[in-house]
This record gives C-alpha cells, structure tokens and sequence, in this order.
C-alpha cells in the first residue's frame, strides 16, 4: 500500500509540473543569453514549456531577441551556451558518452575540471515513475566521462561501465594532485560515493589548482 502511494504521489507531482508548465510560459523580460558557435553573446527573453508524448515529458525551451518576433527553439547544434535567469543555471551544448548528438547539459562547476548534470524523468505507460539523474565531467576540452548517477532503476539506469568504472574515471582526473587523491581516498572509508562528495573535491581540485599555478607578477 506504502508503495502504491509513493508511485501515486511522484505521479501526481509530475503531472502538476507538466500542468504547470504547460501553457504558460516562464518569462521575466530579457532573462538570459544565449552563445553561439562564433561566440557571439546574445542577450535574449527564455521561455519555456513542458510536451506531453505518451505519458512522458521534457522540458521544451525557446528564445527571443525581440518581444514582438515568434519564440524559436533553443538549438545545441546552434548554441554552445545559455544562461536562464530562472533556475539561475547555465546550460551547455556537450556530446554525451556513446551520443553523437549534442544535448543541453548543466553546467555545475567550472574550472580545469567541469562538472555537468543530465536529469531525466518520466511516467512510463505502465504508470511506473522513473527518475535517472547522470553526472559527468571532463578536464580542459576532453571528451565527457560518466562519473556517477542516480535512478529508480524502473526503465533502465542509462550506466556506462560499472561502479567502479565510474569512480575510476573521476579518481583519474584529480591523480595529478597526489595530497588530493589521498584525502579522497581517506574520506571514502567513511563516506559513500555521493554526487555530494564529487562535487565538493572537484571544487577543491580547481581551487588548488588556481592556487598552485598563480603568475607571478
């Protein structure tokens, strides 16, 4: 019964927000900008929407330079950035492992190491709800790796590689700051893998890093 009301709840609250997003659209004036491929800054008003397609839904974005022109689709192959007022995030057109399209991912935490998070959710047909957040990294402009993730696992978990696989790849990035990588390693054995713990050595990672590679003036 527990569970029943669990799954009735998630749902409800997803179709709420679906309901919520539906029609109206979020805008507070000149919200954001958008950078495109020539790096050109375009200061612009962020709108958005939530589509329905058998019972699943994702979140639809668009823009305008000019309050009396039509919406137009907020494109990864055309923007490589945009920042939304709103959830005061900033979003970044990136290929995900084993894609070859780009998708909007957010970005987290910017430096030698970026942090981005992909969250997905969705109502299946069945009814079952499920949920399926991924993070991945990279250091400078290399490829993204999945460093962790986190679902219900009711319609598959999107993994790539194992748990060990995941963490691997992140201990990978922080190995070249040796005192780092042990003071990981030592709050491992009493700290779970969590998306908290990641980000908050990814952060020291880059921090540390600006701090040992000041120019000297």
């Amino acid at each position: 019964m527990k569970s029943k009301l669990t799954t009735l709840t998630a749902i409800f609250l997803l179709l709420f927000c679906a309901r919520a997003f539906a029609q109206d659209d979020i805008i507070d004036g000149f919200n954001g900008y958008l950078i495109n491929f020539k790096n050109d800054t375009i200061k612009c008003q962020i709108g958005a929407s939530y589509l329905s397609a058998t019972l699943t839904f994702r979140l639809k974005l668009r823009y305008r330079v000019d309050t009396t022109r039509d919406f137009k689709k907020i494109n990864p192959d055309g923007v490589k950035e945009f920042y939304w007022s709103h959830d005061s995030s900033t979003y970044v057109s990136k290929v995900l492992p084993k894609d070859d399209k780009p998708v909007f991912v957010e970005l987290l935490e910017k430096g030698r190491i970026n942090l981005y998070q992909s969250l997905h959710a969705s109502i299946a047909i069945t009814m079952n709800v499920s949920s399926l957040t991924q993070w991945y990294a990279n250091k400078n402009a290399d490829s993204l790796k999945q460093i962790k993730i986190a679902s219900t696992n009711l319609l598959g978990n999107g993994a790539i590689g194992s748990h060990k696989d995941r963490e691997k790849a992140f201990m990978d990035m922080i190995a070249d700051n040796p005192d780092l990588l042990d003071r990981y390693k030592a709050a491992r054995k009493s700290a779970d893998y969590s998306f908290e713990l990641i980000r908050y050595y990814i952060k020291t990672y880059n921090d540390e890093y600006l701090e040992n590679h000041k120019i000297s003036k």
